[in-house]
């Protein structure tokens, strides 16, 4: 997690889909995984992973407290994340089956960075692309949930001293 910078999340979604890139990499060895929903970039020849963020929701009211040394209010708003992890290649069901395993383990929970966590994954299926080609190709599709707890820093003046000025004669105006 970074260290948060005024009006920025300390956690983005690209943080998330990251850290569950690196859960997936050592299971698929040299694979690439990609990032889904990239404009005018035609998809890896061969085998590869695909992950796109298909919904997200607040888990919580968000939560905020006061740092007055900074003159600051900061807010955690958790989150739930849906990441679909599209498995493309012969080797696709296996590594499907491979991350739904691993991923709510100690080791799972484990390779998630601080503000990130795993929290279920759906049964995993197949479902086939038909090429431009006309080929099927072999694809598993994982939809993968997690949480995370970005927080928000934004200004909030206050004052830190007071002055006081005491009148001791007050007069009466009549009108």
């Amino acid at each position: 997690m970074t260290a948060p910078t005024m009006f920025v999340p300390s956690i983005t979604v690209d943080q998330v889909i990251e850290a569950l890139a690196a859960l997936i990499q050592p299971f698929i060895g040299t694979t690439q995984i990609i990032r889904g929903q990239v404009n005018r970039v035609p998809p890896p020849n061969g085998s590869f992973v695909e992950l796109t963020e298909t919904f997200q929701s607040e888990i919580e009211y968000p939560r905020s407290w006061y740092d007055s040394p900074n003159q600051q209010r900061d807010i955690i708003g958790p989150k739930r994340i849906m990441i679909q992890a599209d498995f493309y290649g012969p080797e696709s069901g296996d590594w499907c089956s491979t991350i739904k395993s691993v991923f709510r383990t100690a080791y799972g929970v484990a390779q998630f960075p601080a503000g990130i966590a795993p929290l279920y994954t759906d049964e995993g299926h197949e479902a086939p692309l038909i090429t431009g080609e006309q080929q099927y190709e072999r694809r598993w599709v994982l939809s993968c949930a997690l949480q995370f707890n970005p927080i928000v820093i934004v200004p909030l003046q206050s004052a830190d001293t007071l002055k006081m000025h005491i009148v001791d004669d007050v007069q009466e105006v009549t009108s």
